[in-house]
């Protein structure tokens, strides 16, 4: 038995000296639990606490260390909490784990048991666990049953997850977000019981990565800060991220875009990347005048060339590009533990690759299929050859390739959101055993008065736009709010042979409406609804208790790990900017960031050469804009981050 003896937590009363809060009124331990465990019993009692001291049950160094380590969270948690005030009975806190040998490394946290149980009493705590996964949920959940007035909340909870995929994609490329943000925001993550961050890493507009081998990608591809140096990650941080999560039960999977956004490829060869650049992003092969379009036809935003700027995706028919592709999955992807790559498919266009004519209004996506099954067969076979399991979006369903793709690949329903039974469906029929749900409509942490391709009738009926931007187009709304979020269950509506297929869900946080500033409050507290939604095993139905349980969570997200959390009635339509990439920052005014589309939030109301302003109620917008010109509103490098000031828990 490993003892791990704790100072008082009273030396730190101190320094974190502040009036006692006044007794709370006791309440259903229900109350203090975010996300609600699988099974809870309620002694209907509470005991003072003057300190916690821990016995590990463990001989496994390993397993020791990140126990203790999450006990060394847990106490400073509470310690925040409570102001450093304590009084009562100082409780021990006995963990068990019965398996010693599991995830020893990030690689063996896909699929773990994550299973506890917690027996709070007067005389202390247990916990068991058959492996550390456990052991630290058990810890995070016994800190929310610590009250401020330093009670402890007293009951039995047996748990584990409904779901064993819980995430979110966290896109660093098109806003650059350092290290220490990363950390912050898994802090956040664990504490919601959130267990896979998929990470984007490059896109067309940046690649953060620092490659030796191809050095050119990370120094001219790379945003760059105040002193002009790449904001980049390099192999250490890599790691150095992946291992704080795997402390918390996160694991780490990297998004690898292709064949799409890989306009960056071209800074090897140019030849490796086709319509690189290309100007205007979406196409100018149309012209409104002409009587053979049907009367209010629409030419919609990026359906004509690229979603950019930049444009730009890899050529595979080029042997050079592949043996790039290869080179860096095999490289960089080895950096990474974790058994998965998602390697994406999103928005590949027909006309950028060349197998329809230009002069064409409208390409079919059917006409890439020949192209898409001629390099899809060749990139599983590079996965396989790095043992590397198979990751995309639900368009491989859209582009006539499912018999090509590994049907234990995890596959998420996201971009085909609208018809989320209706792809699950087909996903199952075919064959595939890992879905996973982000759907745009529900899911798409992005989504706001910023992205007018992800505002939907329910956020149109907000309040006034409060945004004051003379000169560009802004729109009212409001962004996916947490009931929202939270109303949507994945296995609604399915079969149940769709439904065995379903193995849980992420949040997508696509970061161009992000700067530092704001990242925070994007992403909580409306992650914790999809953390109870895929965590929490019998669903828990919206009622008048769920917005209060999430608002103390918030207060601890916010006291206790320093995370600008929203609060929870936020709807996002108070942010008074629209932003960009930070791409725009430094291509103001330049030919490749041109658009020529329907009108969308943010571009400005004359084009540029000059012309009127356009009715923002028009469905298109014929003349060419300047996309970033927004971007000239503000200085992305002078964003950063502000810790929160402290707020009261309700309780």
């Amino acid at each position: 038995m490993l003892v791990k003896a704790l100072l008082s937590l009273g030396l730190l009363a101190g320094a974190l000296a502040t009036p006692t809060p006044p007794p709370v009124q006791h309440r259903p331990i229900t109350d203090y639990l975010w996300p609600m465990p699988r099974q809870v019993v309620d002694a209907n009692a509470t005991v003072a606490c003057n300190d916690f001291w821990i016995d590990i049950k463990s001989n496994n160094p390993d397993v020791f260390n990140i126990v203790s380590n999450a006990f060394d969270r847990f106490q400073n948690s509470v310690s925040v909490k409570t102001h450093g005030k304590w009084g009562g009975s100082t409780l021990p806190v006995t963990i068990h784990v019965a398996d010693e040998t599991k995830a020893s490394t990030p690689a063996a946290l896909a699929g773990i048991d994550e299973s506890y149980s917690l027996q709070a009493t007067k005389s202390g705590i247990v916990i068991n666990a058959t492996t550390q996964a456990g052991a630290v949920y058990g810890l995070q959940t016994l800190s929310q049953l610590v009250t401020p007035d330093a009670n402890l909340v007293l009951g039995s909870i047996t748990d584990s997850p409904r779901f064993p995929y819980r995430g979110i994609l966290l896109d660093t490329a098109r806003n650059y977000f350092p290290v220490e943000d990363i950390k912050r925001i898994l802090d956040g993550l664990a504490y919601s019981k959130i267990n896979v961050m998929k990470w984007l890493l490059y896109e067309a507009q940046s690649f953060t990565i620092v490659w030796d081998k191809y050095p050119v990608l990370y120094q001219e591809g790379a945003y760059k800060d105040a002193q002009g140096k790449p904001k980049v990650f390099t192999k250490q941080d890599i790691q150095d991220v992946i291992n704080y999560a795997f402390e918390r039960n996160i694991r780490i999977i990297p998004v690898f875009e292709t064949p799409s956004h890989n306009g960056m490829f071209g800074l090897v060869d140019p030849s490796f990347v086709s319509g690189w650049k290309h100007a205007p992003f979406d196409g100018d092969s149309y012209d409104w005048a002409n009587s053979s379009y049907p009367a209010g036809t629409i030419v919609w935003f990026g359906r004509q060339y690229c979603f950019g700027p930049p444009c730009g995706g890899l050529d595979p028919r080029v042997p050079g590009a592949l043996n790039l592709l290869t080179e860096f999955l095999t490289e960089v992807g080895s950096w990474f533990p974790d058994p998965v790559i998602h390697v994406g498919h999103s928005e590949a266009n027909p006309r950028l690759y060349g197998v329809v004519p230009d002069s064409w209004d409208i390409a079919d996506q059917s006409t890439l299929d020949p192209f898409m099954r001629a390099f899809e067969p060749q990139l599983v076979n590079i996965l396989k050859s790095i043992n590397k399991k198979y990751g995309a979006w639900d368009v491989i369903t859209t582009l006539g390739m499912m018999d090509l793709v590994p049907k234990d690949g995890i596959i998420t329903l996201g971009e085909l959101g609208g018809d989320p039974v209706g792809i699950i469906e087909t996903l199952a029929a075919a064959g595939f055993e890992n879905v996973v749900v982000s759907p745009d409509p529900f899911y798409f942490l992005d989504c706001s008065p910023s992205q007018s391709w992800c505002l939907y009738d329910y956020e149109a009926v907000s309040p006034a736009d409060t945004y004051n931007l003379p000169g560009y187009i802004v729109s009212p709304g409001q962004w996916h709010n947490w009931t929202k979020i939270y109303t949507y269950d994945p296995l609604d509506g399915l079969s149940p042979a769709a439904a065995k297929t379903v193995k849980g869900g992420f949040g997508t946080m696509w970061a161009e409406t992000l700067k530092r500033h704001n990242i925070d409050r994007f992403i909580f507290p409306r992650i914790a609804s999809i953390a109870e939604r895929m965590w929490t095993y019998d669903a828990v139905a919206l009622n008048n208790k769920t917005g209060v349980r999430l608002d103390r969570f918030r207060a601890s997200l916010v006291n206790e790990l320093k995370i600008a959390a929203a609060d929870i009635n936020y709807l996002g339509n108070q942010e008074g900017m629209i932003y960009r990439p930070e791409y725009c920052d430094t291509h103001l005014n330049t030919p490749d960031q041109t658009v020529s589309a329907f009108v969308f939030i943010g571009a400005p109301l004359t084009d540029r050469d000059g012309n009127p302003p356009v009715d923002p109620l028009q469905s298109h917008y014929a003349a060419h804009a300047d996309w970033c010109k927004i971007a000239s509103l503000y200085t992305t490098n002078s964003f950063v981050y502000t810790a929160p000031n402290p707020v009261p828990y309700p309780y």
